[in-house]
Parts: C-alpha cells; structure tokens; sequence
C-alpha cells in the first residue's frame, strides 16, 4: 500500500484512540435522530430474531470483503498486490473463514481490453486473481466471487476503464455473452469456492442502462438462467447464487425473489445496507422463500447505512436507498462503532437461525480504523472518503484493530490466528509430518508444563490441541512444552500435504489456531543461538588413521547469543571426519539419494538423513555428512542442505 509519509502521518494522527475507545464518542446534534432511528430498527429486529431462535449457532461460513482486490480498482489492482495480500492475512488473523471478492464484469473479458486499449493487461489480471485466490487457498480460507457489473463513475474513477462505452456497445444478447464470459474465466481460471452472479438487479439497470435485462422480476431471472445454463454447459461445478438486496420495495419485491428461485441457481445471495422500515423483517421473508423452495441462503454483502428514515424516501443528491458516495462517507466516523457492531450482531443471529450458507460484511476497512467526526466533519464526501481509506491502510500497515473488528470475531467463534513456526529456524514455512513446530500466542495455557518421556502427551497443562488436513483427518497434538505463551510440539504423523488447521483448547474452551502447510520433508536445522542462524547445533566425529576418535563441537561460546562457529580441524591422510548435525522435518524423504549437502563451495557426500535415536526423541533428526579434505583451511563457509528439492536454512561452519 503506497501511502505517502505526510498522508501517513496525518492518517496515524486521526487514528489515536480509534482502536481501544475507553467510551462511545458522543453523537453529534445533526445525526441524533438518524441514530436513534436506526438503533430502533436494530433492536426490533434483533428481538424478534431471538424470540424464534433457539440461541444454537449453525455451520455458517463467516467471512468478509477483501476490499483491497474489489474490480472497481482496475488497473491500479496491479499495483499492489503486496497490499491486498497483508488486508488477506490481516483478515486470517481475525479469524474469518472466508473472504469475498469481486471480480466484476467486465474485468476478466479479453475483448474489454480490447475495447479498452490495452488487451495486453487482460493476462496480467487473471493472473492476479488467480494468485490471489491461491494465496486465500493456502491460508485454510474459502473464496467468494461476486460477479455483477463494474460501477462507472465515482467508484472506478481511477480504474483505467472506459466502462459507460463499454456497456453502451453492447447488444442485449453480447451483453449477456460477455457476462457469461467473464464469469467462465473466473470459473475456470481464478478456481472461487462460491460465485454470486447478481443480487442488485436495480443498481446493474442504474450501471447499464439495460431495462429489458433488469427491468422487470421476469427479465431478471430470464437472464440469470441463461447465464447458469451456458456456465453448466461450459463444465462450471462451482455453486452459483443470485438474489437482490432487501431494499428493493418496489411493492413486488417478493416476486423478484420467486423469480429467481424457479431458475437453476443454487441458493439465493442477498444484500443488506439500509435497516429502515421492513428492509430487515424482509430477510425473514426472503429466507423462508427460498428455503421452502429447497435452496440456502447465503449475504454475500452487508453493512449498516447511515440513513434516516426521511432519506431514505428522499435520498440525498446522487444516492439511492442503497447508498452512493454521499451516505457512505459517513460511515468512517467512530460514534457509529456500537451501532456498526449492534447491526453485525443482528445479523450474526439471523445468520445462525436460518442457517446461511455464508455471511460477509462489507465495508470492513472499519475493522482497522475510524475517524474522529470533530476533526473531519469539515471536510467533503470525497475527501472523508479518502482520508478513510488512508487511515484503514495506515492502520493495517501498524497491525491495528478497531471494537468492531474483535466483535465479529467474539460473535463468530472465530479463532484468533496465532504464528506457528519451526521449532529450529523459527520460520513460517511449510512444516513435515513428526517435525518440531512452536506457536507464540497468549492465553494459550494457564501453566507452565513441560514433559521429556515418550510418548509425548497430547494433553499438558490442561491444553490440547487438534490438527485438522485438507482431507478432514483429524488427529491430536503431543506436546513438549506449553506455557500461556508458548507452545512446543509436533506435527503428528500421517497427514496428508496441504493447509492444515490446528486448535488450540485449554479446558475445554478454544484459545487459539494456527494454518499450517504440510509438506512431507520441510528441513530445517537447529542453532547454538536458537534463532535458525550462525552454527549449528552439532559434533565433528574424526577417525584418525591410528584408530583414535576425537569428538569435538561445532559451536563455542559462553552462552546463547554468544555462540560462534568452532574451528573444525579435519582427519589427517587415511582418517576421516563426519559432520553430525541436528534438525528436524528431514525424515519424510523417500531416498538418501535426494539429500545434498554443499559447505562452501564444496558437495559433501551424505552419509545418513533420518530420525535421531527414537527410542530417546520424538521428531528429532540428524544428517550426517562425510567432510571432504579440500576443506581445510576454508575458513567460515555456509552449509547448505537440500531434502528432496527443499533447501534448510544456511548455517555456518568454520574450517582450520
């Protein structure tokens, strides 16, 4: 995220108490009656919710929008991948099992870039979405597509597209070709969990200008089938959801919903931003619609607008009952926090009582920061706007959450997400079955335990923890170590490759998780200074051509990150001396023949790559390599070690 430091700066002042308010910033005179209105809304709902439901929560996969990668960015997208992909895991880290994204039409059409001048970027795009919903993939996540038309104007302005023209261009029938188009390519191409084709029919007839499209209930869902017939025909699997958004009061609103649950979608997709009159009793509605029909639902977009009741049946110049630039910039300021997490409450609830396939919020860069009303509200829409989105940047780049982001997650039952790394370099890479992981957090354990017997427990201190592979295997954790902030354990046996999930409980209550790759070798080596550099634990075993043995430490020093290479003086002519060092995710490699070892500049044969003493040690490993004589006198040189195609971190040895 490219933030200029002066903008920076201002956005980080504006941000001060945003993330841990001691009381709720006062309501200012001009919004009282609109924040009274819709707190009413909310509670009425919220009470009728809880009346019916039983209070048990259901399997709904929460998620929310990964703004940073939203269509509407266009090109700029392709700027800044590093930025979206910090939002992404700043999302993990709340716990969220799903994010959603749109990839709206037309920004994965070949021939959009064509019309748009610049059919070279089409490429670069799909590889971007592609890689980004590897990246989801990787973290355990599920990915939701939203595919609606792109907006012209204010909410693209600086995309690069010539959108207006675009659509203009085409006739009914390429129009939906292209639709169709565009969503193949994601299908296909980018590999999403969930796609939404539409679910704002007034808002695309508004964009496109395409009344025999959108116009009517009937044209709606005529066109929606036709894109679900030509997607299965084409090989798409991949659940496909439509829907419209509770505002759409046109007096047959129901009829829009009946529409489309007599076409071929999978489940119906709906949109929530205004709370005013019956726009939340209708989710009731909608819901029981769609369940007597057979099919689930699911919200792909939701957040609370701050609309009085006299706007939203007058809305402000360029805003509709939706929304618009006008209504949304008063989203940002921080006295809107307990009304932002009352809404997310009501629909957490709702969302467990009518059992939602998935349900994701929408403007969630108010999960990192709001802004101070007293030091902006002289400001206009569009700079309030972006003053916003600097702050949400500038707080994400300074691992900032605000009340509402930790809210979702209490609400949710998400699991904070907490570093798992190797117990020997520390780092955050793929980690083997029977390899040595530890795991930083808080709350992890109320003792302190430690266990040196085999078999290892898989219950220490009243903590356990499960891992979970990506075939749903489920096995418990054994443990070393266990404190309330750490954790030293290892990766039990038998799982397949692929994102992992771990649980962490102490008695019996959830107090962390961590994603983990499993890979079956994921070599790394143990150091004197415990931090993956400088010399490696282990031993110089020389056989003298007289029979003697020697065995000398590769490391010396008065104490952890004190240590230093030892000089390592090798066998004369006819002995010889082997480097034994220790790690760990090393044993999973199916032959001696895929493990190198190369000191300097020299290959050294290995001699042995395996368990260490398992009668002793549980994931625990040695390699022992012959050392050649041409390294005498080499100096410090690094020792790299490579297991199957994966190579260690160096570290470093010192020849005499």
């Amino acid at each position: 995220m490219n933030i200029p430091t002066l903008t920076r700066t201002l956005a980080l002042a504006l941000l001060a108490g945003s993330c841990a308010w001691t009381q709720t910033p006062a309501v200012p005179g001009d919004y009282q009656t609109t924040y009274s209105e819709l707190q009413n809304y909310i509670s009425s709902f919220d009470a009728t919710v809880t009346s019916q439901w039983n209070g048990k929560p259901s399997n709904v996969l929460w998620g929310s929008e990964l703004l940073s990668a939203d269509a509407n960015g266009g090109l700029q997208l392709l700027k800044d991948s590093a930025g979206t992909l910090l939002e992404l895991k700043k999302l993990h880290a709340l716990g969220v099992r799903s994010v959603t994204v749109d990839i709206g039409f037309p920004i994965l059409n070949q021939d959009f870039y064509t019309f748009n001048g610049d059919p070279g970027d089409f490429q670069a795009m799909v590889a971007y979405y592609a890689n980004l919903a590897s990246e989801i993939h990787k973290l355990g996540m599920k990915m939701v597509v939203e595919s609606a038309i792109m907006f012209p104007g204010y909410f693209s302005a600086n995309s690069g597209f010539n959108l207006t023209p675009y659509y203009a261009s085409l006739s009914d029938s390429q129009y939906v070709a292209a639709r169709v188009q565009n969503v193949l390519t994601v299908a296909q191409q980018v590999g999403p969990d969930y796609i939404n084709l539409n679910s704002e029919p007034d808002t695309d007839l508004t964009l496109s200008q395409k009344s025999s499209l959108y116009g009517t209930p009937a044209a709606f869902a005529g066109m929606t089938q036709t894109i679900v017939t030509q997607l299965r025909a084409a090989g798409v699997t991949t659940p496909l959801g439509a829907g419209i958004g509770t505002w759409l009061d046109d007096g047959k609103a129901s009829d829009w919903v009946s529409a489309l649950l007599n076409t071929d979608i999978d489940y119906l997709d709906l949109h929530v931003y205004p709370v005013n009159f019956n726009d939340l009793p209708a989710l009731i509605t909608y819901a029981d619609m769609a369940h007597q029909a057979g099919k689930p639902v699911a919200m792909s977009e939701a957040w609370l607008l701050k609309e009085s009741d006299s706007e939203y049946q007058n809305p402000p110049s360029g805003a509709s009952k939706a929304g618009g630039e006008t209504l949304y910039a008063r989203d940002p300021f921080s006295f809107w926090a307990p009304l932002d997490q009352a809404f997310l409450t009501d629909l957490h609830h709702f969302a467990n009582w009518k059992n939602l396939l998935y349900m994701s919020p929408f403007w969630t860069r108010y999960y990192w920061a709001y802004l101070d009303y007293n030091q902006v509200s002289s400001l206009t829409p569009e700079q309030v706007t972006a003053m916003a989105q600097t702050a949400s940047n500038a707080a994400i780049l300074a691992d900032l959450d605000t009340s509402t982001a930790t809210n979702y997650t209490t609400l949710t039952g998400g699991i904070l997400q907490i570093p798992l790394v190797s117990a020997a370099d520390f780092l955050a890479l793929p980690q083997a079955p029977q390899s040595m992981v530890t795991i930083f957090g808080s709350g992890l354990s109320t003792d302190t335990a430690l266990s040196s017997t085999l078999p290892l427990p898989t219950n220490l201190g009243n903590t356990t923890a499960i891992i979970e592979d990506n075939t749903g295997k489920q096995e418990p954790v054994p443990f070393y170590f266990v404190s309330p902030t750490q954790i030293n354990a290892a990766i039990p046996p038998g799982l397949s490759n692929g994102v992992a999930i771990i649980t962490i409980s102490n008695q019996g209550t959830v107090v962390g998780g961590a994603n983990v790759i499993v890979n079956s070798v994921a070599p790394s080596l143990f150091t004197a200074n415990q931090n993956g550099q400088g010399a490696p634990i282990g031993v110089v075993e020389t056989m003298n051509a007289s029979g003697s043995e020697t065995s000398e430490s590769v490391y010396q020093g008065p104490s952890v990150g004190n240590y230093t290479p030892a000089p390592i003086k090798l066998a004369g002519q006819g002995g010889q001396s082997v480097l034994v060092v220790y790690g760990t995710g090393i044993r999973g490699v199916p032959s001696l023949a895929n493990v190198t070892a190369t000191i300097g500049n020299v290959s050294a044969p290995v001699l042995y790559a395996g368990p260490c003493d398992p009668t002793h040690f549980f994931a625990f490993d040695q390699v022992n390599i012959s050392l050649p004589q041409s390294l005498t006198g080499a100096g410090q040189v690094n020792l790299k070690l490579v297991v199957d195609g994966v190579a260690a971190e160096p570290v470093m040895l010192d020849f005499q």
